[in-house]
């Protein structure tokens, strides 16, 4: 049985050769296998020496693959507003009138685009018909509480319309 080399055994050519087939992503078996070596000094080598540069070639390629991505996402983006467009001017145009389906997905572009423009606005997509609370609702709220004391302190406040674009004060009676 022959002794199995180490990587320290290889020439400084044959150590960069297997370097980078490893940061290529060739596994640390089929490379220990094919140069000959012991599988726990390539190991060894991989682990102590290679692995961050290897993590960082990775990183820094996902970085180009999301960028590409994000490159063709916006052309073909670009291609289906284009499309949508056509669709949308014929079916506006022509002279008998859209039917049903036809008029419900209109309906549902013209959805997707409100929601589209509203995430780039950096407004909420979905309308809450949720609407602020009276002093009087809020009273009566606090009354069904078992933790309510009788001797809240009272508060002056001042109602502003948001159109006037003031903010609300509020003083507390001393």
């Amino acid at each position: 049985m022959s002794k199995e080399k180490t990587y320290t055994d290889l020439t400084k050519e044959n150590q960069e050769r297997l370097k980078q087939a490893y940061l290529e992503g060739e596994s640390v078996k089929s490379l220990a296998e094919s140069y000959g070596l012991k599988r726990t000094s390539l190991s060894y080598h991989a682990n102590k020496y290679w692995k961050e540069e290897l993590k960082l070639l990775r990183s820094e390629l996902f970085e180009s693959f999301s960028s590409s991505k994000r490159a063709n996402f916006i052309k073909m983006s670009n291609s289906a507003i284009k499309v949508m467009s056509k669709a949308l001017e014929e079916l506006a145009i022509r002279e008998h009138p859209p039917t049903i389906r036809e008029a419900k997905d209109a309906t549902l572009i013209l959805e997707s685009l409100d929601k589209i423009t509203r995430l780039d606005d950096g407004n909420p997509t979905d309308i809450i018909a949720e609407k602020p609370i009276s002093i009087i609702e809020l009273q009566k709220k606090l009354q069904q509480d078992p933790f309510y004391e009788e001797e809240i302190e009272e508060v002056e406040f001042k109602e502003v319309k948001e159109d006037e674009k003031e903010i609300e004060e509020t003083k507390e009676d001393e």
